[in-house]
């Protein structure tokens, strides 16, 4: 009897470990109602960029998210899917433009995706005046961007778990410029049913 309850133990110790093992952290913003506003140092209030998670849907293939992108000037939307570290644009069809690719940070480090060649530059922590972060704790990932042919624009992109992108700098003459940081962000309550 006694060997029979010490190996329900060690079994019960076992799944425990199972159910409670971390999970794969999304470096996306992913819950509905989630709404993050950026702007550009400097510039006026008017030329700032609000992202709200309009909806969020767990299935088969991984998160389908809808966000909506909005400024004084337009409003988008678009629709991505969420796996394993993978952040896809869906496209028109079966096509999707990949963001971040599965197994982003730890598997995959490098990727290629229409002549643009990514790579994690390295960790950062992570002070956002203003901003509450979900994970104050979070460690965030920073990420280059380069055309292959060497022509064209130098990106590197701060990215946050649970956020996704929370700074952007351009290389310009010589020297890391922001063109956009998180200014804001918080949860809106999604509109009554039926509202339009």
């Amino acid at each position: 009897m006694r060997r029979i309850l010490a190996a329900g133990l060690l079994l019960t110790a076992g799944c425990d470990h199972l159910v409670t093992r971390d999970r794969v952290p999304v470096y996306a913003s992913w819950e509905a109602g989630q709404t993050l506003v950026y702007a550009r140092p400097g510039a006026e209030a008017s030329q700032r960029l609000q992202v709200r998670v309009k909806s969020s849907t767990l299935g088969p293939d991984g998160r389908t998210v809808v966000r909506t992108y909005a400024s004084f000037t337009s409003v988008t939307e678009a629709t991505f899917r969420l796996q394993d570290g993978l952040e896809a644009l869906k496209l028109d069809g079966s096509k999707e433009l990949v963001v971040l690719p599965a197994g982003f940070p730890d598997r995959v480090s490098r990727w290629e995706d229409r002549g643009i060649v990514n790579f994690v530059v390295g960790r950062a922590r992570v002070d956002i005046p203003g901003v509450k972060l979900p994970d104050p704790d979070a460690t965030g990932i920073w990420v280059e961007s380069a055309p292959v042919s060497a022509r064209g624009v130098r990106r590197r992109t701060l990215l946050v778990p649970d956020l996704g992108e929370v700074e952007t700098l351009n290389l310009i003459d010589g020297k890391w410029v922001a063109v956009s940081r998180l200014v804001s962000q918080g949860y809106t309550d999604p509109p009554p049913e039926g509202a339009k």
